[in-house]
């Protein structure tokens, strides 16, 4: 689905089911099990059995549920990630985190917690 080669993400944006756009602010709560791209600002909640990815230009403020989250622009609050949280370089992130894996590459930023656990 991705993949990271010197704090680059790539994917294959056909997968990519809900958008927020780059100039649209979202304040509430999404519960899906499609992919989710933030290009904007979102405030609230996310719970994803799938991915999320929070772009260059997104910025998320809340709390975050999902299988993998791929970050390269600014969230704070929560994230619980079942499988992975996936920092590019221009990522940052305040808040707690718990995940089975997580990814931070040089240029990236993290204030906050970090719990890894085994994850069912």
């Amino acid at each position: 689905m991705d993949n990271m080669t010197n704090g680059s993400i790539s994917i294959n944006s056909e997968i990519i089911e809900t958008v927020i756009g780059a100039n649209t602010r979202f304040k509430g709560q999404v519960s899906t099990d499609k992919v989710i791209r933030i290009d904007g600002e979102f405030e609230g909640t996310i719970d994803s059995t799938s991915l999320v990815i929070i772009s260059e230009i997104g910025k998320f403020k809340g709390d975050i549920k999902c299988h993998t989250c791929q970050l390269f622009g600014r969230g704070e609050g929560t994230a619980v990630c079942s499988e992975l949280f996936q920092f590019a370089n221009t990522g940052s992130f305040t808040g707690d985190v718990e995940t089975k894996n997580i990814v931070l590459v040089e240029g990236s930023l993290l204030d906050g917690t970090i719990k890894m656990a085994h994850m069912r």
